[in-house]
């Protein structure tokens, strides 16, 4: 290993284990689900298969790279979306991660590309969007089996909002 590849892996350790650290100060009210330090975390309503999830937005590079960190289960009412802003080639890991998750890779007319489904925590791996996306959705494990989500299908987003009191 080069002594770059060396540092620059330290520094992405250290920014892992800074914003874990961070996600946990902000405490949890929600069962165990984390919604983030901000009461005031940005939400939206996405349809997908046959259920309807709220989803935490992440559109910032910090909230992205955060992703799931810090919290504790997901359940199948709730989710992440990671949103680009444009579609681009992306990827998410699971470092750091407490429980399995499928990936939905969605495209900039809400269509469904690619699905990871149970990726496991601390795998060591990347999971690519290997085509263009927008966004990923990151639902509880098994989710697109029990609801029937598959690549092809339409996602309905509805109107961003603040996270109920």
């Amino acid at each position: 290993m080069t002594a770059k590849c060396a540092i620059l892996s330290v520094l992405f350790v250290m920014l892992v284990h800074g914003l874990v650290g961070a996600a946990r100060a902000g405490g949890s009210t929600d069962g165990g689900l984390y919604l983030g330090p901000d009461p005031n975390v940005r939400t939206v309503p996405v349809t997908i298969g046959e259920k309807t999830v709220i989803a935490v937005i992440a559109d910032t590079d910090v909230s992205r790279a955060r992703g799931l960190l810090g919290w504790e289960r997901i359940t199948d009412d709730v989710g992440m979306l990671l949103d680009f802003a444009a579609e681009r080639q992306a990827a998410i890991h699971m470092q750091g991660m407490k429980f399995s998750i499928d990936a939905v890779w969605i495209d900039r007319n809400g269509v469904v590309t690619m699905i990871y489904e149970s990726i496991q925590p601390n795998s060591g791996s990347i999971y690519p969007s290997i085509f263009p996306s927008r966004s990923c959705l990151e639902l509880n494990a098994g989710f697109c089996k029990r609801y029937g989500v598959k690549i092809g299908h339409k996602v309905g987003f509805g109107t961003p909002g603040n996270r109920p009191r």
